[in-house]
């Protein structure tokens, strides 16, 4: 017998990962009228009408060039790009609010407890839990639950525990480690385009879980964005 709990998971991530469908826009047939051709009999322009199309032309074409190679650049930039991983990988996994996530070992800095020494900072959003020192380094504690929107009750979770998100100075707060696991691959629902959730990498079908692509949730949280970007 399914759980309910269960097919509501894999409801709310297969929504997460379902790419937006192109919507064509509606053409509408314009009716043509008949009309006299008052303008069929065609006249020589004026000399002084006539434009040149010699240095102005060249002009407006290196400027549109150069316009669409700085595009081009921009978007090289910012393009999406999944994690690399082999045929089988270590994940943790860690509850929030009975929602369970995933991220690669490989992704982590390590895995601390959380303890008094939190140091709260004005002027920063809801989510920024507040600053950490361990040796010697300072590192900025994220709600994680307030970031990732998992309702009301978010705000009474306790958390043990925080991870660091690779070499950065980020580390989200756990309220439950579930261990870690070897997951292949194949197990995997891989997210294949940017969409609006860049840091969703995909889901693990077998725990309908998300895996977080911990570059691109760095990203967001350097420019102080929360999981709507």
């Amino acid at each position: 017998m399914k759980n309910n709990n269960d097919e509501a998971m894999k409801n709310y991530f297969d929504s997460m990962l379902r790419s937006e469908k192109s919507v064509q826009p509606k053409v509408e047939k314009v009716a043509t009228v008949e009309t006299k051709n008052e303008f069929s009999k065609s006249t020589a322009l004026p000399k002084e009408l006539v434009f040149s199309n010699s240095s102005t032309d060249t002009h407006i074409e290196l400027a549109t060039q150069k316009e669409l190679e700085k595009q081009n650049a921009i978007e090289k930039e910012d393009e999406w790009k999944n994690i690399e991983v082999g045929n089988e990988f270590q994940a943790l996994f860690f509850e929030l609010n009975h929602v369970t996530f995933a991220v690669p070992l490989t992704d982590l800095g390590g895995i601390h407890h959380l303890d008094d020494t939190l140091n709260f900072l004005m002027g920063k959003p809801a989510w920024f839990s507040g600053v950490m020192t361990r040796h010697e380094r300072l590192y900025n504690i994220v709600d994680t639950a307030l970031w990732l929107q998992l309702g009301s009750n978010a705000k009474k979770l306790e958390y043990s525990h925080y991870v660091l998100l690779g070499n950065t100075s980020w580390g989200l707060s756990c309220e439950k480690l579930l261990g870690t696991e070897k997951i292949r691959k194949d197990q995997v629902r891989w997210r294949e385009k940017r969409g609006s959730r860049p840091w969703l990498a995909g889901m693990v079908k077998k725990k309908m879980c998300a895996l977080l692509h911990a570059e691109e949730l760095v990203k967001l949280l350097n420019q102080g964005m929360d999981i709507r970007g």
